[in-house]
């Protein structure tokens, strides 16, 4: 039987909700609001959920928005490549549950978004957690990774720009890594709730699932799109056979996803590029006040984010999880400490996509450190 174990952020996120503490270390870009939305898209929204039907859908997901998303996202692929899920969370659960049996290896990275490493364990694979580099802004220790990809290795998870330290990789890397899976028939699922939210839009990663037969796509609304509220994600292979696994699999759990959000997900896809910008401006004005307050800062390091709406502050003086507690009684505010990432890296994630954050910033940095 799989055992399932809290995760830290829950129990984290669960104490700082029982005060009034300010959200600081949201992964998403603040959500828009029903009128910012409809004044960027020109778009009725309420019109358009209206005319959504009270139906189920079907298990694989509204074929509208399957199609909306293979050409819009994944020109290469085609509405049967693609699977409509619940959030990320549960693309993540059929993803490791369709692949991974009881003594499988998994190869990721640390920091990382905890279901990724958790979910396959207790579905109870070895998973070598592979340390980036926070000495080169969070970089591939390349070495010790093709070291850790063996004949026994079954897959490879990456996420990139990355969740928590917003680094992201360059073209030739993800060719590399893909290179590294194909000389042992690995599957490489890539997390890409963040695609589209690189800095500079020139430094845009390809699909995985587009370079690679062996790749796996996952996206979703809530992050990069900046639309928590629609719980709608997707994965994206080319392997029926494991296509059908995932909709067994969806079968036991969510079912379908919501007509409605599907509806108003199908309506705001083509308008993709503009909630992107919209999103990125927001990120590199924070990250530009960030960096001109902790620039030569004694007590925090701070790796300038190439990806995402997320850094991660490294702590010179106190454990991430003393800060996390201090920020919370103190200030009440509420950032998420680096155990929650699974990393021994004393230090926090901070949001970058908060509108008007550099009162709340400035709040955090001044606090008197012995």
């Amino acid at each position: 039987m799989m055992q399932f174990k809290p995760f830290k952020m829950a129990a984290y996120s669960q104490q700082a909700n029982c005060s009034t503490a300010i959200n600081l270390h949201s992964s998403n870009p603040e959500p828009f609001s029903w009128s910012e939305l409809a004044a960027l898209t020109q778009l009725d929204l309420g019109q358009i959920i209206t005319q959504s039907s009270f139906n189920y859908e079907s298990t694989q997901g509204n074929v509208a928005l399957r199609e909306q998303l293979a050409q819009q996202l994944y020109p290469s692929t085609s509405a049967a490549n693609l699977v409509l899920t619940s959030g990320a969370q549960e693309g993540i659960f059929l993803v490791i549950n369709s692949l991974i049996q009881a003594g499988d290896e998994v190869v990721t990275f640390s920091p990382c978004f905890e279901p990724l490493v958790s979910v396959a364990q207790a579905a109870g694979a070895q998973v070598s957690s592979i340390p980036l580099n926070p000495q080169d802004n969070w970089s591939i220790p390349w070495a010790t990774l093709e070291a850790s990809i063996t004949a026994k290795t079954k897959l490879l998870i990456i996420n990139f720009p990355h969740n928590p330290t917003g680094c992201s990789i360059q073209a030739t890397e993800l060719t590399r890594l893909i290179a590294c899976c194909e000389k042992h028939g690995v599957w490489l699922f890539s997390d890409e709730v963040f695609r589209g939210l690189e800095h500079d839009k020139q430094d845009t990663l390809a699909a995985v699932v587009e370079q690679y037969k062996r790749g796996i796509s996952m996206g979703v609304m809530s992050k990069s799109m900046a639309l928590p509220g629609i719980r709608v994600g997707w994965l994206v292979c080319r392997d029926q056979n494991l296509l059908q696994q995932w909709l067994t699999i969806k079968s036991h759990l969510s079912i379908c996803q919501s007509s409605t959000d599907a509806q108003l997900t199908t309506a705001l896809i083509p308008f993709t590029h503009a909630i992107l910008q919209r999103n990125t401006n927001i990120i590199n004005t924070n990250k530009t006040l960030l960096n001109h307050m902790l620039d030569g800062h004694p007590n925090f390091k701070f790796s300038l984010p190439t990806g995402s709406a997320t850094a991660f502050i490294e702590l010179k003086y106190q454990t991430g999880e003393a800060f996390y507690l201090q920020t919370l009684q103190e200030k009440q505010l509420f950032v998420m400490p680096n155990p929650a990432f699974m990393t021994a890296v004393n230090g926090f994630r901070l949001t970058l996509g908060k509108r008007q954050a550099e009162q709340h910033y400035q709040t955090i940095f001044r606090f008197d450190t012995v």
